[in-house]
């Protein structure tokens, strides 16, 4: 018996070879003969050597054929053609997710990766952690730990000495150090080789502009599921192309004043990729240090041109109006970057200094005033980060005080609240239970709902206070909402696995409840309060 594709040609080639992986991986004992219309390539062969498949040079004109040598044509038909194409789609899902998981483990094994995160939020560390382990490494040590920014200089350069290829996840926002845009471009410049994730869980344009112009190589918005966690981790985390490995040499060569060289490197680079961005800009670099100032700035017109919201040719067209003492035109690429990054103070007090000069008072004023209150807003974040610190340092030993401080926080931002203050809300609820006020830590809840409807986090803490209160028809549906925004919500800890199984355990939603009290166990092996509900449960649906 006989399963036909038919019309394999080489255009089709790369899909032809998955299905026929998907297929072999259907059902046992599957050979796979492959023929094309024409001669079998060399690339051909590469596509294909990871099926099982006997490829015929002898044969032309023939179809691909699938030959069975046992008797489940009709579940291979059934799971291949007629559920359609849900499960292929679903076999082509772990294909790319297996391709990004290599990608991640051969920046541990072959370039001697090691990550150092540095975040306040434990519930992230622990997706971290286990989306590294998944990768069933044998050597340890891949992931240190810094809940405070003081001592990642030493990490980082600790890496660089021992041959190390560091990888920096840094929150945007941390108690007690606030915004730490500052921090990410010191460590850009001082290590270029450096690679920056930025961690957030404010999706404000502006904000994440600042990242950008910080030097962060990408950006991880949270909550953020395994998976997702995974595909951004391979993406920043791989080898460097072969252009970026040529641009990095000519901007060596650029930084030891060998300018003639950098400038072979970028035409050779440009010929190969016609609209690379980042080749302009080097290109631009080394006329701007051989004093060709003309063609410099031709150079970074033309990045911008490739790449409309890249900052990096703007501020050094910026820069070279500047030395130009042209300032018409500088003032306009500022007005350029403060259109694409509006958050930036300095830059205002740049711009109104320039109107200032050119006698546009008015103008000048309303730029001061922006620098102002943005400068205010920055400064007061960071008292509130400081009175932050202190809650937290108190959390467990007096949580009354640590209501003071949590509410003097939340007081400090005014009406500038925003989705990075939900630790600062969550914080205030448990501090609000752990005094017995279950009813006070759900209205906090619910007031920061305004801010991020969209938080698994506050419905799951919503969750445990009405699960406290007993009422657990209301807990079960905000665990429910928690679960529904963030299926992964369950692989974040075995304490969270296991408080959702307790909760899920009161309804109907005890299929949920095993799911999750299994993860727990997972994840902590001797958790004895997750072994004992699951047996129970397990018990009750086996009685």
């Amino acid at each position: 018996m006989r399963v036909c594709v038919k019309n394999l040609i080489s255009s089709g080639l790369k899909q032809a070879a998955c299905i026929a992986r998907f297929l072999a991986q259907c059902a046992a004992g599957i050979r796979i003969e492959a023929a094309t219309s024409g001669p079998v390539t060399g690339d051909m062969e590469r596509e294909w050597q990871n099926a099982p498949v006997l490829i015929d040079k002898g044969k032309k004109g023939k179809i691909l054929t699938l030959v069975l040598v046992n008797n489940r044509l009709e579940q291979i038909r059934r799971t291949a053609f007629t559920e359609t194409g849900m499960a292929f789609a679903d076999f082509q899902k772990k294909q790319i997710q297996g391709k990004h998981q290599a990608v991640v483990r051969d920046f541990f094994t072959k370039m001697n990766g090691h990550i150092i995160c540095v975040t306040d939020d434990q519930t992230f560390l622990a997706l971290l952690r286990n989306t590294v382990k998944s990768l069933a490494l044998s050597k340890g040590g891949l992931i240190d730990f810094y809940p405070d920014p003081a001592r990642i200089l030493k990490a980082i350069t600790d890496d660089l000495n021992a041959k190390r290829s560091p990888a920096l996840f840094i929150e945007r926002s941390m108690s007690g150090t606030g915004d730490t845009n500052f921090l990410i471009k010191q460590f850009r410049e001082s290590f270029p080789q450096l690679r920056i994730l930025a961690m957030t869980t404010n999706t404000d344009k502006g904000r994440l502009m600042l990242l950008h112009e910080a030097g962060v190589d990408n950006i991880l918005v949270k909550p953020i599921s395994g998976v997702d966690l995974m595909e951004k981790m391979a993406t920043s985390l791989k080898p460097p192309s072969a252009v970026k490995q040529l641009l990095d040499r000519a901007r060596t060569f650029i930084v030891q004043n060998i300018g003639l060289d950098a400038l072979k490197i970028t035409k050779k680079v440009l010929e190969v990729q016609p609209t690379s961005a980042a080749g302009y800009v080097v290109m631009g670099d080394a006329l701007r240090l051989a004093g060709d100032q003309d063609k410099a700035q031709a150079a970074y017109e033309r990045a911008t041109k490739q790449s409309e919201n890249y900052m990096e040719p703007l501020q050094k067209l910026a820069d070279l109006a500047k030395e130009k003492n042209d300032q018409d035109m500088q003032y306009e690429y500022l007005k350029r970057l403060d259109d694409l990054s509006p958050l930036n103070s300095q830059r205002k007090m740049e711009m109104a200094e320039l109107q200032m000069a050119r006698g546009n008072t008015d103008a000048a004023k309303e730029l001061f005033d922006g620098a102002m209150n943005r400068t205010f807003k920055d400064a007061m974040a960071q008292v509130a980060a400081v009175a932050e610190k202190i809650a937290m340092s108190l959390q467990d030993s007096d949580p009354a005080q640590a209501e003071k401080y949590l509410r003097k926080c939340l007081e400090l931002k005014g009406d500038d609240l925003t989705i990075d203050d939900l630790t600062t809300f969550n914080q205030l609820g448990i501090s609000l239970r752990r005094q017995g006020k279950p009813f006070e830590a759900i209205k906090e809840y619910q007031r920061a709902l305004k801010i991020a409807p969209n938080s698994a986090e506050l419905y799951y803490n919503m969750a445990m206070a009405y699960f406290e209160q007993k009422e657990k028809e209301t807990a079960i549906r905000s665990m429910l909402k928690a679960f529904q925004i963030n299926p992964g919500l369950p692989n974040s800890s075995a304490a969270i696995a296991y408080n959702m199984g307790r909760v899920f355990a009161e309804g109907i939603t005890k299929d949920k409840a095993r799911g999750c009290l299994k993860i727990a166990l997972e994840m902590n092996p001797d958790f004895t309060q997750a072994k004992e509900l699951l047996a129970t449960l397990v018990a009750e649906e086996n009685g």
